[in-house]
């Protein structure tokens, strides 16, 4: 039996991505409990982010992670990924779940009751709140 083409496995990844508006290529296949899209390749279970950016851009080099700029674990759009080093890769999720990222606005501020908040949306909300006539 003769092994697939890398046109037909990509075509055969793409049926799992949907697109989103915002620019990220979802994976609607199998995920890991971390939210991470997974596929089978020759029988191994395979991060479907990382096998789609090798077809598609090349091997990664040695010790290096993909790091998902967009912050969403199942997208697979290899332009949301940058290859870094491990440490590099911890230090921005670990940025990332700190601050957390407003889709609208940017990243949310930590208030002294532990609350994630982004504070344009926080400002917005409040701002309606006074305007509503009390009850």
């Amino acid at each position: 039996m003769t092994e697939p083409t890398t046109e037909h496995v990509i075509r055969t990844l793409l049926r799992n991505v949907r697109p989103a508006p915002s620019g990220c290529w979802e994976w609607t296949g199998p995920r890991d409990t971390d939210g991470y899209g997974k596929a089978s390749a020759n029988g191994h279970t395979v991060s479907a982010h990382r096998w789609l950016w090798t077809l598609l851009r090349g091997e990664l080099p040695p010790a290096q992670h993909l790091d998902h700029l967009c912050r969403v674990r199942h997208c697979v759009n290899p332009d949301h990924l940058e290859p870094v080093s491990c440490g590099e890769n911890l230090r921005r999720g670990h940025l990332a779940r700190r601050t957390h990222i407003c889709p609208e606005h940017g990243p949310k501020a930590r208030r002294r009751s532990g609350r994630l908040v982004c504070r344009a949306c926080d400002a917005r909300a409040a701002r309606i709140r006074r305007a509503q006539p009390a009850a």
